[in-house]
């Protein structure tokens, strides 16, 4: 009887322990704060602030930092892409969210059920709307292309529900769990009403998509600084592919590590691009300080296309270059003239440059080039030159730190 009697006073206060942390959980100044800047929130979903909003918020900001902090950081690259393509099919904004709760925005994202993607898209619906699915290419990691199929997916739940709220909820669980869901509600169109009979992974779909708008909105309340991707994923150019090439051997040959290949070529399940059919192509997108040097040990004449994932480099405007990746593909003098100043990646050959015809650069009559010898450093090419050190480091757009390999090719003249 005591034994019993310890047990339940052992019980009571347990359970009183678990009352007063969720009460201070809700109340705590920090949550209140959490709260007020939710209910300021502007969105097109039934928003309700739960237990479980709360704790999807505060795993976001607190106990998930540095993850939140890398997702912030790859949203300054891929959510201009997606805002645009919502902008032109004139859907809310709000959706660009599902891609963080999918994938945490990474296009070669791949869940134990076998979905692919920044979009996670399961095989057969990504068939159904378009996607090509080979044992080459997976076009669901293809961020333009799974984007555009992953909105009118939405678009047609919405039009099928009525409210985008129930329209997410269908798209993490499917339209069978959802309608069934309805019918045992009676036919409700409430999602809260209706979220009692979905799956419990579903439950937790809306308060993460809540989270991850929060943490999208207010990240800097909670000192979250976002670590931006690196620069090589970042400043790239694409170029059109003909022929069956091997990204390992690209990868020696550009000294360019293999997983990075790979992220900035999503699509390819194996380690090469296939051999494209007869008058189509594939593409290869490459950091832009090595596409020249891929163009001359590959042959290629340049055959740039756009890339809307691409970004210019701030560091060039000073040159008084523009550069503008423009919607019709580039030539191979296009992308000279953007880049000319650009430090050449260990370049050993200077003839690219003598055979650019006249008039492509202001002033090219007057470049003047020069190839390093083995043990000759820059402030030594400064002063035989009569140049600034820091100007010539400047010309060349040179990182101080990595310094430039013997043999490369400098430019001692704009």
């Amino acid at each position: 009887m005591n034994t019993f009697m310890n047990i339940t006073k052992n019980f009571v206060i347990v359970c009183f322990l678990n009352l007063v942390s969720i009460t201070a959980f809700t109340k705590s100044p920090n949550n209140a704060e959490i709260i007020t800047r939710l209910e300021s929130l502007n969105t097109i979903i039934d928003m309700r602030i739960t237990e479980e909003v709360l704790t999807q918020v505060n795993y976001s900001v607190e106990k998930w930092r540095y993850d939140s902090q890398v997702i912030l950081g790859r949203s300054s690259m891929y959510f201009p892409v997606i805002e645009n393509i919502l902008r032109e099919k004139n859907l809310p904004e709000d959706l660009k969210y599902i891609a963080v709760i999918e994938s945490a925005l990474l296009p070669r994202a791949k869940s134990r059920q076998g979905a692919s993607g920044m979009w996670q898209f399961m095989e057969g619906t990504a068939e159904m709307y378009g996607l090509n699915i080979t044992r080459h290419i997976d076009e669901r990691r293809d961020i333009i292309k799974s984007t555009e199929k992953a909105t009118d997916y939405l678009q047609l739940l919405y039009e099928t529900y009525g409210s985008w709220t129930l329209a997410l909820a269908a798209y993490n669980c499917g339209t069978g769990r959802v309608n069934k869901a309805i019918k045992k509600t009676g036919g409700s169109k409430n999602y809260w009403t209706v979220a009692e009979h979905l799956p419990t992974e579903t439950k937790k779909y809306i308060p993460r998509f809540i989270a991850a708008m929060y943490l999208l909105n207010y990240y800097y309340h909670h000192d979250l600084n976002p670590i931006q991707v690196s620069d090589e994923l970042r400043y790239t150019f694409t170029v059109k592919i003909f022929k069956k090439t091997d990204l390992k051997q690209l990868s020696e040959d550009l000294e360019l590590d293999y997983n990075l290949i790979q992220m900035l070529n999503p699509i390819y399940v194996k380690d090469h691009i296939p051999a494209p059919d007869e008058d189509k192509y594939y593409t290869l997108t490459l950091p832009d300080h090595k596409m020249l040097t891929y163009f001359e040990r590959y042959k290629s004449s340049g055959d740039l296309v756009y890339n809307p994932l691409a970004q210019k480099r701030p560091d060039l405007v000073s040159t008084g270059i523009e550069i503008v990746t423009p919607r019709p593909p580039s030539d191979y003098i296009t992308f000279l003239t953007k880049e000319i100043f650009m430090t050449r990646d260990n370049l050993k050959d200077s003839s690219i440059y003598k055979h650019l015809p006249k008039g492509v650069l202001p002033g090219r009559e007057k470049l003047k080039l020069y190839q390093l010898g083995k043990k000759e450093s820059l402030a030594d090419v400064a002063e035989t030159n009569n140049i600034p050190l820091a100007d010539l480091i400047s010309i060349n757009n040179i990182d101080e730190s990595k310094g430039i390999a013997p043999g490369s090719i400098i430019i001692l003249t704009r």
